[in-house]
């Protein structure tokens, strides 16, 4: 969690720009511009401040939302107890400003044009945060992160969260490449340091739920892996046209660089003598693949969300309680019946919901528990996010690797994964290095998922 970010700050529209960098961030601006490819168009203020003053400013307090926005909160709370991803003693607004406040370092505004930094000192983790923040600033004065942001939050079929993993992932893939050009005294300083603000972050997040910050993170986790993908085999233009091209759904958390236009889909319809809550919503692969792998066998939640397309989900008011109802498309029609005996599954893990029906699509709801919510635990969040991001590393180590296209390289790695003994062999070795027997039974095993998936890029799609 701990970097840097995006934020629509609140300021003046009409930015004042300095005539030059700031002397001690010149130098960081001049290699991000050659390590993106793009040159800066003119320079933006840097403001560096104490950390009190810099939680100020990006945070709000909770008990200031306007009715609207706390009703808004609200709501979300109850989709997320319905879902059973949080319990009833979570207060989310007040988690919310916990995460923003002491998870970022530093944020770009693209409303007030300028970069804040957390702190007063130039160590080598800000520097490498700068990086990732000026990436922001080429992207805007290149391609206007105000219009893209409201495009996506407009969008009815794409999802704004996956439009963040395509800005956050782009910024992460140069911050990357601007830390590979460190010393070896700077990285190992960044290193100690990186830990350092790991360890305040948690500390002064003790109590946020475990899948808020990792909805939170995951366009810095999850997201760096379509850029990278997208750039081994088109560089820079390739990420340029992701960046502005049509909104891409949540496919690309779960199967990197997949920026297939979502198809439009109808808000589920409103069960009689029920009122709508707020307007409908996106809900793609990767909500579904948190949202069943939360209860069932995260192996098998993960293949459905393969075969999910996108969805829709709205919230409505029945008999005094919130629910939420789901539409979800399956990339096939011989992919209907798995997904809906998964979802199935799920809900006979739930007294609270039932399926609703859907024709060719698959539909359920499930209704906030109240009291009775069981929120995710910290052990079940980390089993669901090793299997995927197991996945989503293999996806990019054989995408880079070189000659294998995105669509060849997530079926060799959605093949290799699915195979229960490859997937442990993977988490074993960790970090490490593999003996050479590992190494074998490696490579025999990728050469297998290899073979499945020439001329057949949905091998073992259900």
């Amino acid at each position: 969690m701990v970097g840097g970010g995006l934020a629509a700050v609140s300021g003046s529209s009409t930015p004042w720009f300095p005539k030059q960098w700031d002397p001690r961030v010149a130098p960081i601006a001049a290699e991000v511009a050659r390590l993106r490819g793009l040159r800066f168009v003119h320079p933006v203020d840097v403001r560096f401040l104490p950390p009190a003053e810099f939680e100020k400013e990006i945070g709000s307090d909770p008990s200031s939302l306007s009715r609207a926005a706390r009703a808004e909160v609200e709501r979300t709370a109850a989709d997320f107890r319905a879902l059973g991803l949080i319990n009833d003693k979570v207060d989310l607004a007040k988690a919310l400003n916990t995460t923003t406040q002491s998870g970022t370092l530093a944020f770009y505004s693209y409303i007030r044009k300028d970069i804040v930094v957390r702190g007063t000192t130039l160590d080598p983790e800000h520097r490498v945060t700068l990086a990732h923040e000026l990436t922001h600033v080429l992207q805007d004065q290149h391609f206007d992160l105000t219009k893209l942001y409201n495009r996506a939050r407009d969008s009815t079929t794409g999802d704004m969260s996956a439009f963040l993993a395509l800005v956050e992932g782009d910024a992460v893939r140069v911050e990357d490449l601007y830390k590979k050009t460190l010393s070896p005294a700077d990285q190992k300083a960044y290193d100690r340091e990186y830990a350092a603000e790991g360890a305040r972050v948690k500390k002064e997040g003790a109590g946020v739920p475990p899948i808020l910050e990792y909805l939170f993170g995951a366009p810095y986790e999850l997201g760096p892996a379509t850029p990278r993908v997208l750039a081994a085999a088109g560089g820079h233009a390739a990420v340029d046209a992701a960046l502005t091209g049509p909104v891409p759904s949540t496919a690309v958390f779960v199967q990197p660089a997949d920026l297939a236009p979502p198809p439009a889909v109808p808000a589920p319809p409103l069960p009689a003598g029920t009122k709508a809550v707020g307007d409908p919503e996106t809900f793609g692969p990767f909500e579904t693949y948190l949202t069943l792998a939360a209860a069932i066998d995260p192996s098998r939640a993960l293949d459905a969300a393969d075969v999910v397309t996108t969805g829709r989900a709205r919230t409505y008011s029945s008999r005094g309680r919130d629910c939420y109802e789901v539409t979800l498309v399956p990339r096939r029609a011989a992919s209907r019946a798995f997904l809906a005996a998964t979802v199935r599954a799920w809900v006979a893990t739930k007294p609270d919901a039932a399926m609703a029906g859907g024709g060719s699509n698959v539909m359920f709801r499930a209704c906030d528990p109240g009291k009775r919510a069981v929120g995710l635990s910290d052990a079940r969040l980390r089993t669901m996010d090793e299997l995927l991001s197991v996945r989503v590393g293999l996806t990019l180590g054989i995408a880079e690797g070189g000659g294998i296209k995105a669509p060849e390289a997530r079926c060799i790695a959605r093949v290799f994964v699915h195979d229960a003994p490859a997937r442990k062999l993977v988490l074993a070795i960790g970090d490490g290095t593999p003996t050479p027997a590992q190494d074998a039974e490696l490579r025999n095993k990728a050469r297998n998922a290899a073979l499945l998936c020439v001329g057949d890029t949905d091998a073992q799609l259900h």
